[in-house]
């Protein structure tokens, strides 16, 4: 204990010197913000900016104090105490704090592990003896004893699957005597997996334990994993009668998957259409048969045994039968075992899913049981005597004594722990076995030590921008990030949409700036020859209409466009076009024909007409306004020698 406080008062101690070493580069209403800040900011930024000018560092210096100033009024507006706002933002520190909360190497070589296994099938059976997770010692002790029985009958040379048929508890071993078929990785719970690819072929396993109970494994085969494969089906079904009787034999499903083989044999139609029109599996049909790639065990065996024996694409399966019909497969491709890169981050997310991401907690939890110690200060002897029968039948009631707020232990000094907060959990655990009473401060004692762990995990959670200088900085810019577009969304963007009367009025005052030059409508017309060209020339002259124009050139492939053009628009200055007089050019193969259809004067136009324009304009006005009085209300004030040093260091 003593060691682990030196520790902390360190780490205190260099903290208060890291804050006092940080030079300041500006205060904001009181507020220091450090260079280190500045400078993060400016050059994570530098590679995102596209405009040039944002880039120097000038320039940039009266950004990041505006960014301040608006931040700065978002947290005296008490943004940061918005409930949506707080809900959003315990949404992003659950998401990010996930790689916190469990051992990364751990989880690294559990992803390494999986595709290794990945490579290969495991042909196994197995035998089961049922417990539960929390069932009584002694029941727990008959279970083993009963799995280490068969487990020596089977080492000693008994039938595997006889035994299975005896004594297995897997209610498909009387039929399957046990077998499993093939597995790969994700298949079966975990300390089952483990123990199927850790044995050797023709081997057994010692016994292990599940959720389920205990097991032993038998290894009959090992081959490299067949991936997945890709095919198109198609699927006749027998229609039958309410006696389930075939409702006419002539069409019945096996006839009707004969004459689709036949008409693919003569090649009288494709797969694709012979399924949209023919399959009885709806969905399917409808992209031609095509199914979902899929690997082993996730299909019905006869139907993905057919599926792996075909060879090469585009080769057809004779007609099958299954449960659910007669089918024909056609595959479409087959997909080996991924290279690691690309399938490792998909892996990574199944583990963090599967319950061997437990590992990576455990090992966790064991460096947060030495980084934070555990302090009793209470009596287990108090909660044994609360803790009546009524608990093992489901019962109970937490107990109204006047000790139930004390404390019952303390988290690194820090915090305390009641007897209520343990009396809770115990409330949402309570069991239905009443035979358990018999163990019962085992049982309490088992509920304990999980309580403690999970109040140490959540108590390092709680604290992770305190132990994580990276996390508090991610949530911090997250954090400022939110509230400066809630800020802003109130004060600039969502007013410019809202204030209509501001909108009309700052229009009214700037309607000079909106007005539009001297514009020539054109018409252009673009054909494939200069005969044609000509003519149409001749056309527009006479003042024949788009219409006519389109009409009569339709064969042509004529293209007519009207637009709008200044004197200063490319097309204009290279090709001139007058009053009346059409003008033909060639670009590439094609001609084009253009003709002035009329002059548009100078003109303000109507603020519908330049409501984006103008409503961009406005929300730079506001935040302009708002940044002005936000001068005035949080004073600024530069360290000039820390900000020229850093000007210097990357002024050009």
């Amino acid at each position: 204990m003593k060691r682990y406080m030196i520790v902390l008062l360190l780490f205190v101690l260099n903290s208060l010197l890291a804050q006092q070493k940080a030079e300041v580069l500006m205060t904001v209403n009181g507020k220091p913000v450090t260079v280190t800040a500045f400078e993060k900011m400016y050059t994570k930024n530098l590679d995102l900016v596209q405009d040039p000018a944002q880039k120097d560092i000038d320039n940039y210096m009266e950004l990041y104090t505006n960014y301040r100033l608006e931040l700065e009024d978002a947290y005296q507006k008490k943004y940061d105490t918005v409930a949506k706002l707080k809900r959003e933002l315990a949404t992003y520190r659950r998401d990010l704090s996930k790689k916190y909360l469990s051992d990364n190497d751990v989880i690294d070589q559990m992803v390494k592990e999986a595709y290794n296994r990945m490579k290969n099938d495991i042909h196994v059976a197995h035998i089961l003896i049922q417990v539960s997770p929390e069932a009584a010692p002694e029941d727990t002790l008959k279970a083993y004893k009963k799995i280490m029985t068969v487990y020596n009958k089977a080492k000693g040379g008994a039938d595997f699957g006889q035994l299975a048929q005896q004594y297995s508890q897997d209610p498909s071993a009387k039929q399957n005597k046990g077998d499993l078929d093939y597995i790969n990785v994700f298949h079966t719970v975990y300390p089952f997996e483990t123990a199927a690819y850790n044995t050797p072929v023709g081997q057994v396993s010692k016994p292990f334990r599940t959720r389920f109970g205990y097991h032993i494994v038998k290894v009959l085969d090992k081959r490299p994993a067949k991936g997945e494969v890709e095919v198109a089906h198609i699927v006749t079904i027998n229609k039958k009668n309410k006696k389930g009787q075939p409702v006419n034999q002539e069409v019945d499903a096996k006839t009707r998957i004969f004459e689709l083989y036949k008409k693919l044999q003569s090649k009288q139609d494709t797969f694709e259409n012979l399924a949209r029109k023919f399959s009885d599996d709806k969905n399917s049909a409808r992209r031609g048969g095509r199914l979902r790639k899929f690997g082993i065990r996730q299909m019905i065996p006869e139907f993905e045994k057919k599926a792996f024996s075909l060879k090469n694409e585009g080769d057809i399966s004779e007609p099958f039968q299954t449960k659910y019909g007669w089918h024909i497969i056609k595959l479409i491709k087959k997909y080996p075992v991924p290279a690691f890169d690309q399938i490792k981050h998909q892996l990574r997310q199944k583990v963090m899913r599967d319950e061997r991401s437990k590992m990576g907690k455990e090992k966790l939890m064991k460096r947060i049981e030495k980084q934070f110690p555990v302090t009793m200060t209470g009596s287990m002897d108090k909660v044994y005597k609360v803790v009546t029968k009524d608990f093992f039948v489901n019962k109970w009631q937490i107990p109204q004594t006047k000790d139930v707020n004390e404390t019952l232990f303390v988290i690194n000094n820090d915090k305390k722990v009641t007897y209520k907060d343990f009396y809770e959990y115990l409330y949402r655990r309570q069991m239905h076995n009443q035979g358990s009473y018999k163990q019962k401060k085992q049982v309490v004692d088992k509920y304990f030590e999980r309580f403690k762990k999970d109040q140490l995990f959540k108590y390092y959670n709680n604290h992770l921008e305190q132990i994580y200088p990276d996390f508090a900085q991610t949530m911090q810019e997250y954090k400022n990030g939110l509230l400066l577009f809630n800020i802003k969304s109130d004060m600039v963007w969502d007013k410019s949409v809202k204030d209509t009367l501001g909108l009309q009025a700052f229009y009214e005052k700037n309607k000079q700036s909106y007005k539009l030059p001297k514009r020539y409508e054109i018409l252009m017309a673009q054909v494939n020859d200069k005969k044609t060209a000509k003519k149409i020339a001749k056309d527009l002259a006479k003042g024949k209409t788009v219409k006519y124009l389109k009409d009569k050139y339709k064969s042509h492939h004529i293209l007519v466009k009207q637009k709008d053009y200044t004197k200063q628009d490319k097309l204009l200055k290279d090709h001139p076009v007058n009053d009346g007089k059409p003008v033909i050019y060639q670009e590439g193969k094609q001609y084009i024909v253009l003709y002035l259809v009329k002059v548009k004067p100078e003109a303000v136009p109507p603020l519908k007409d330049v409501k984006g324009r103008v409503t961009g304009d406005y929300q730079n006005y506001l935040e302009q306004q708002w940044l002005k009085r936000l001068k005035q209300k949080y004073p600024v004030k530069i360290n000039q020698k820390n900000w020229q040093k850093l000007r210097a260091k990357y002024k050009k």
